[in-house]
């Protein structure tokens, strides 16, 4: 009698696990690195897919801390924008509206009838550009440190943080080094010496990006977006425009964290992945 109950009793559940890969997928500019997290139990219909798109002059790394976490009841993919990172870049000048086709096109590409995105700076208003053109698609939009400038600020804005130019007795390195540092966003050697290979590798990709941001119609765009949003506002050069951004965006809530630097993850994870995930998950 005590077998057959034995035989009747749940199985007891595993720990869930969350992977972590790295692999690559065909765009039109080349190949396409990202990294997707997911959950060893399955459970990736649990939640939609999230979608993660890092800031200019990054990676997906940008995104690590985040994988582990909300990897545990959907599948999550990050990254690595076209330029940058491990990802082949085009050949030519580029829009933000042609580089967001790609992601476009990866999402076509896996049949994924709805997905949320997540957007820092570069990433965010690649994030509402993939809202507006996949209304149907799009659930929900998270940005972060999002450029919002007016015509005027458009014009006269001088971006003062780009990479110092190759000079040959390497000084230039020493003063990306010091830019970083001062940003107050990483905290360690190592986070540091990361970061400037990221910054350098993709040293002529960041003066396009940072014409395409000025470029990029945000009020407009973000006046046509129908889904819910949150819109995450770090201390630094973007929190007012994070505030024009929610005048822009009425379904948005706006979460301020004065507390943390550009680099939401660096400096408070914990409190950031607590608010992207009751937001998301709602």
């Amino acid at each position: 009698m005590q077998h057959a109950l034995s035989r009747r009793r749940m199985p007891l559940s595993l720990p869930t696990t969350v992977h972590v890969r790295r692999s690559y997928s065909e765009s039109r500019y080349g190949q396409l690195h990202l990294q997707t997290a997911y959950s060893s139990g399955g459970g990736f219909d649990e939640q939609v897919p999230l979608l993660c798109l890092h800031p200019a002059g990054s990676s997906s790394k940008y995104f690590e801390p985040l994988l582990p976490e909300l990897g545990r009841d959907r599948i999550v993919y990050a990254f690595d924008l076209p330029g940058f990172g491990w990802s082949d870049a085009p050949d030519k000048e580029w829009s933000l509206t042609e580089v967001t086709s790609v992601i476009s096109e990866f999402a076509d590409s896996l049949r994924l009838r709805s997905f949320d995105v997540f957007g820092v700076q570069l990433g965010a208003l690649m994030a509402i550009e993939l809202a507006a053109t996949k209304p149907n698609q799009v659930r929900r939009t998270v940005l972060a440190a999002v450029p919002h400038f007016t015509a005027q600020e458009a014009k006269s804005q001088e971006w003062s943080n780009l990479p110092n130019l190759p000079a040959p007795d390497g000084s230039h390195l020493l003063k990306e080094w010091q830019r970083l540092s001062a940003s107050g966003t990483l905290t360690t050697p190592d986070q540091l010496t990361q970061e400037l290979v990221d910054v350098l590798a993709a040293r002529k990709h960041n003066s396009l990006a940072q014409q395409a941001i000025l470029d990029y119609p945000t009020a407009q765009r973000l006046a046509e977006l129908r889904q819910q949003g949150l819109i995450l506002s770090p201390a630094g050069e973007f929190s007012e425009h994070c505030k024009r951004a929610k005048k822009s965006y009425p379904q948005a809530q706006l979460q301020e964290l004065p507390e943390a630097s550009v680099n939401v993850f660096a400096d408070h994870p914990e409190v950031v992945l607590q608010r992207v995930r009751q937001f998301l998950d709602a």
